[in-house]
């Protein structure tokens, strides 16, 4: 991403008088797929923070003389087993679901460039001991180890927030530490070196700007991911609980037989919003990395 700044880390000025970001943002806005899931997902974050306003029956409180019922005009998307409105449980769990997905890519992105940051500009012993703690972290299966935590500390909200940002920044890391690597022996980091620049001010003021085109790729994709691991603790029953509504733990409420057969309103939309979300987000990602990738010319 160094193509689309300057050494200084600002903003390189196109030979036509149009910022290298300008053009970047019209590659992104040609790529149908990318403009497609922006859109949607829009639409998704709209709808969950509207959810108070657009809720039709409380998400949480239950009502035994409509339980089972299909989608209707009373109930847009059935109900539940309790008598609970899905499409007012479905709104609310996109706040849930898509905050975890934010906070977790977050606090994966804030250490993973912490930790490559420090290891690439380093170098020598520091980088060797962060890049074998990366690789420390790596070596485990990322979900059996997310699992096995969230039931140590026990299943809620924050906890799902802290364990799938805490074990998913190696890959940021190694990202940003490579990034780091290619940029500190440049000129401008040598010239910053050579007046007594702090470390702290060449990394953070004349490199990160240059690695955050990739760390935005990179966390777009992460985000996608974090939803899905989200969903997949919720399902478990080591994520967000009841009677906090999430796409992951309505799908852990429709897996019976019965429900799976009989009720399909009750799986269709919490699973749809999931794929939706990722899909979305993965376009996102995708129309980005072209975006932002110097070598485009379309």
């Amino acid at each position: 991403m160094a193509a689309l700044l300057s050494p200084s880390g600002t903003l390189a000025a196109a030979p036509a008088g149009e910022s290298l970001w300008a053009k970047a943002r019209k590659r992104f806005f040609r790529h149908r797929l990318a403009v497609l899931g922006l859109a949607v997902l829009g639409v998704m974050v709209l709808l969950a923070v509207l959810a108070p306003a657009i809720e039709r029956y409380s998400p949480i409180e239950l009502d035994l003389a409509s339980m089972s019922q299909p989608p209707s005009a009373a109930h847009w998307l059935g109900t539940d087993t309790t008598g609970r409105d899905v499409w007012s449980r479905i709104v609310h769990a996109g706040r849930v679901s898509l905050s975890v997905g934010l906070v977790a890519v977050s606090i994966s992105t804030f250490i993973g460039v912490l930790v490559g940051g420090i290891s690439g500009y380093a170098g020598g012993r520091t980088d060797m001991l962060l890049m074998r703690l990366t690789d420390m972290v790596m070596a485990f299966p990322s979900l059996v180890m997310i699992i096995t935590i969230a039931a140590v500390l026990g299943p809620s909200i924050y906890n799902t927030m802290l364990v799938i940002g805490g074990l998913t920044w190696p890959g940021i890391a190694r990202l940003v530490r490579g990034q780091f690597l290619s940029f500190r022996e440049q000129q401008f980091v040598l010239a910053a070196r050579s007046i007594g620049v702090p470390p702290a001010q060449i990394m953070f003021r004349h490199l990160l700007p240059n690695v955050v085109g990739t760390v935005t790729v990179a966390a777009t994709f992460g985000m996608a991911n974090a939803i899905l691991q989200e969903a997949s603790l919720s399902f478990l029953g080591l994520g967000v609980q009841a009677p906090t509504p999430s796409w992951g733990n309505m799908l852990q409420d429709a897996q019976s037989q019965t429900i799976l057969e009989g009720m399909p309103w009750l799986w269709l939309a919490p699973g749809l919003m999931i794929a939706l979300a990722v899909l979305s987000i993965n376009f996102i990602g995708d129309g980005l990395r072209d975006a932002l990738d110097p070598r485009s010319t379309h």
